[in-house]
Formats: structure tokens, sequence, C-alpha cells
């Protein structure tokens, strides 16, 4: 009978370390957030402060671009990186036309060889890279589109 005893003892020894050994569980969802709310408004930038990454449609006026163009922008401070088009023997670049307290338009261009040339049938979307006077913060960019013969 002793044995059962010494087994039992050896068996709650064993659970009771192998529970140490283990992670803490994870909270429920519900249980609240995990920083103050302070803290979380510090992380949120003022209207007036720059919103870096990528520009929401709602902040993206591509109007101007041709069907099948890509609508794509990116701020970073001051910087703006834009996806552009171009194609064969075709060269892409940028260039801010605008800046207001609104808008901010910057032209894409795609400049291609004056005289006649073998070139190839693909299509690339290389980012362009614009500088601005000031952050874009909440301001709309209007992208538009030429091409050009050099």
């Amino acid at each position: 009978m002793r044995w059962k005893q010494t087994t039992l003892g050896v068996l709650a020894g064993v659970l009771v370390l192998s529970a140490c050994g283990q992670p803490p569980a994870e909270q429920d969802a519900g249980s609240g957030p995990s920083e103050s709310a302070s803290e979380q408004f510090k992380k949120q930038p003022a209207e007036h402060e720059a919103k870096d990454g990528p520009l929401p449609d709602s902040q993206l006026n591509a109007g101007g671009l041709p069907d099948g163009f890509p609508r794509e922008a990116e701020a970073d401070d001051t910087s703006l990186t834009i996806t552009a088009q171009e194609g064969g023997c075709g060269e892409a670049s940028a260039e801010v036309t605008d800046q207001s307290a609104d808008t901010v338009t910057v032209l894409l261009v795609e400049t291609e060889p004056a005289g006649k040339m073998m070139c190839t049938m693909d299509i690339r979307y290389p980012p362009v890279t614009v500088e601005l006077d000031q952050p874009l913060g909440e301001r709309t960019l209007v992208l538009e589109h030429t091409k050009r013969k050099e």
C-alpha cells in the first residue's frame, strides 16, 4: 500500500514541475487594452504631422493616369515615392508641378527616344521619388501623366 502513496506522490511532483515550465497563458481579448489610452493617443500623428507609409485611396487622385497604370504612392516625411510605368525603351520620371495647402500635383513622365530603334515589349513598374517643400500630411496627391520624346 505504501508503494501506491509513493507513486502518487512522484506523479504529483512531476505534474507540478512540468506545469512550472509552461509559458504563461495569453490574455483574453476581452480582458482590456494592453496599453493605456494615453499611450495609444501618443502614437497617433496629429493632423498637421506627416503620416508616413502607403497613401490611402481617399488621399490619392489618380484620375489623370491612363487605364491600367498603377495607383500606388508612399509618403516618408517630405519624400513621395510613386509607382510609375515604363515600357520598351521608355524611362519613367516624376516632377512636382504644384504644391498648395490642399493638394500636391505630380506629373509622371515617360520619356522615349526620338529616333527609331529596336525596343523590348516589356512593361516595368519602377518607383520614382520626388521631394516636397513640406510633408504631404492631409493633402491630396494628384497624379497626372504625359509622354515625351527625347
